[in-house]
């Protein structure tokens, strides 16, 4: 029972766009989760992140995306004045309310946005998913 009400209590918070906590991340992507009749969408903010520093996956119901923002200080020895950007490593996982079909899933990288698009299906694959990022503009 307590089983079953862990599942439930986690996909509702899913649904209500809260993200399952991240493990070993120095910092979190700010990320929005939204759907229409056939897709659900997850467009994550990602401004510096070359596409192949990218990794995302899907196991079932369980988006997985992590990454690397790298420092370009780090080599160079710089003295910050101010500094308000986030880099390192990230892994943001997030619980899909609903099944989708994985085959199918899509994921875009453009002017620093992830978008991910993940359509809706009748019931779930069962099977881990690497999602490719394509590259516009």
């Amino acid at each position: 029972m307590a089983k079953h009400l862990d599942e439930h209590l986690r996909q509702s918070l899913a649904y209500m766009h809260l993200p399952a906590l991240a493990s070993h991340s120095t910092w979190t992507p700010n990320t929005d989760v939204y759907e229409n009749a056939d897709n659900l969408y997850v467009k994550m903010e990602l401004a510096g992140i070359a596409p192949e520093d990218l990794q995302i996956t899907l196991e079932d119901r369980l988006l997985v995306v992590r990454g690397n923002r790298k420092d370009p200080c780090r080599q160079h020895r710089c003295s910050f004045r101010q500094m308000e950007v986030d880099y390192g490593y990230f892994e943001r996982r997030i619980v899909i309310p609903r099944s989708v079909d994985g085959s199918r899933a899509r994921a875009q990288f453009n002017n620093g946005f992830l978008h991910i698009e993940l359509p809706k299906a009748q019931q779930s694959e069962q099977a881990t998913v690497t999602v490719v990022i394509e590259q516009i503009g």
